[in-house]
């Protein structure tokens, strides 16, 4: 079974709550031998895509984590190589982006039946955590191109939903997320904080908010 980490995003490097929690699952001396896979969200941009992985892979080298082998998902490699990358790695990193774009790259890869048997380490950012859930409730967001809330199939690695990059200022898209919460709970996700699922517990760091319209409620964390 997976070890599931849920991020919003890392402006200024990993946390030291973060970097202590990953490396409770990956001991220091183990993280050299390591393989990791990169699942972009949008698969037709290469370039940009080694761009953001490096960005990561900088954030790992950080904070003493350095991978023998280091492969990006998207349209370079075919369904068949990206499911050898999978079975074969440590860590995969399901990249933030494009929501909605990067669930139908998921699907032409096959990715919810090869990640269910995974076990190691998944993190999601923004995008990548928001399709993590089994059922993604995403609500509206005309900045994320997702112009009307959309309920689908994610990959089923967890059975919660999450809202990245919460901005408090932006009530527009807060009363969106509210809505969106008549469907299932909602965590608001600040920057730097992350939610940890390890097949037993769901362990929260760092500030949120939950929201849950089913129970006329939003509470803070």
């Amino acid at each position: 079974m997976a070890i599931c980490f849920l991020t919003s995003a890392f402006n200024n490097g990993f946390t030291p709550a973060f970097e202590r929690v990953l490396k409770k699952y990956l001991p220091a001396e183990t993280a050299d031998a390591s393989n990791f896979v990169f699942i972009a969200s949008d698969f037709d941009d290469p370039h940009g895509n080694l761009h953001w992985a490096e960005e990561i892979r900088g954030k790992f080298g950080e904070i003493g984590v350095v991978f023998s082998g280091f492969h990006i998902v998207d349209h370079t490699v075919s369904p068949t190589q990206a499911e050898k990358y999978i079975r074969n790695a440590q860590i995969i990193w399901l990249s933030g982006g494009d929501t909605l774009r990067q669930i139908v790259s998921f699907e032409e890869y096959h990715l919810r039946e090869q990640l269910m048997g995974f076990d190691g380490i998944i993190i999601g950012m923004s995008a990548g955590s928001i399709n993590m859930a089994d059922r993604v409730v995403l609500a509206r967001n005309i900045y994320d191109n997702a112009p009307e809330m959309a309920i689908y199939q994610g990959l089923g690695l967890v059975q919660i939903n999450i809202e990245p990059h919460l901005d408090p200022l932006n009530v527009e898209h807060l009363d969106d997320i509210l809505e969106a919460s008549v469907h299932a709970p909602i965590y608001g996700l600040f920057d730097d904080s992350f939610i940890l699922d390890d097949g037993q517990h769901t362990t929260i760091y760092g500030p949120y908010c939950l929201y849950n319209l089913q129970n006329d409620a939003v509470s803070i964390g």
